[in-house]
């Protein structure tokens, strides 16, 4: 019997993986955004169609469905800290603003099957035009399988996710809360050094790095980010 239970939870834990990997968040090239990274925007941007609309950071992030089937989704996002803006999401038919911490969810979405490109998410960061200080958002974003219960689409199995950090400040890393000097050392995602003890991030070209704050103490963290 303990071994039937024990063969039991391993195929239920290799049918929710199999789940989550159907489901795959990508950038605007089709490049897959691995699960639990972190992704830095710091590019304000116009909107060409409409000038009089505030400058805005778009992701450029999209929801993929690798399998054979077509799949229903919920978008979750959680914003662990938002200020000086509003984050807005127009992934399913209706857009969605939220300018305060919380955890909230999109409507469903029918994701083709074997998609070549994906979905767009359409996450922005517009910060406030009279804001006073540089604004910051830092949100999780997380893929569900949805299910229809009592006439309500509901989330069902978990997918993939991400984090994306919005920030005004010049490297995109955000304010340090440190009277120490800051530097970084840069590598890429196989361990090779690209850069040591460099003043600050600006001039990285486009790609995914693993970067270390450092001070005079050591390293002070750790990250994986992307540079789009």
């Amino acid at each position: 019997m303990k071994r039937l239970i024990t063969l039991f939870y391993a195929m239920l834990l290799g049918i929710t993986t199999l789940i989550a990997q159907t489901l795959e968040f990508v950038d605007a090239t089709g490049k897959v955004i691995a699960n639990g990274s972190t992704v830095t925007i710091n590019k304000l941007e116009n909107n060409p169609d409409s000038p009089d609309f505030p400058k805005y950071m778009p992701s450029g992030i999209f929801a993929r469905n690798v399998s054979n089937t077509p799949q229903h989704v919920i978008l979750s996002c959680e914003i662990k800290n938002i200020k000086e803006g509003d984050i807005q999401v127009c992934f399913g038919e209706s857009c969605d603003a939220w300018d305060e911490v919380g955890n909230y969810k999109t409507e469903e979405v029918l994701l083709k099957a074997k998609m070549s490109k994906g979905k767009s998410l359409d996450i922005k960061f517009v910060p406030e035009d009279d804001r006073e200080d540089k604004a910051h958002c830092t949100v999780v974003l997380q893929l569900f399988t949805a299910k229809e219960e009592g006439g309500e689409w509901v989330t069902d199995k978990s997918g993939p996710s991400i984090t994306l950090v919005f920030d005004e400040t010049p490297t995109g890393i955000g304010t340090l809360n440190t009277d120490k000097t800051i530097n970084y050392n840069i590598y890429s995602l196989d361990g090779r050094l690209i850069g040591k003890n460099l003043p600050s991030l600006q001039g990285l070209a486009k790609g995914t790095y693993i970067i270390q704050k450092i001070n005079d103490k050591g390293v002070v963290s750790t990250e994986k980010k992307i540079v789009q």
